[in-house]
């Protein structure tokens, strides 16, 4: 949810700050392992990079 201003107009007479659903950035996410926030790092596997969990080394 974000804050937004907005002008007076028919639907909102007074205007104001309205609160609306919005989109979210994938990098804003943080991958969870077992219900639990995992860091993640990256590792090279096949002339490829992959990721992979911190804690438990598994690939992601």
């Amino acid at each position: 949810m974000v804050s937004k201003s907005t002008k007076p107009n028919a639907k909102n007479p007074q205007g104001g700050i309205v609160k609306q659903e919005a989109p979210i950035h994938i990098s804003n996410l943080n991958p969870v392992e077992n219900g639990k926030p995992v860091r993640v790092g990256r590792v090279k596997k096949d002339g490829k990079l992959v990721r992979v969990s911190k804690k438990t080394g598994k690939e992601i």
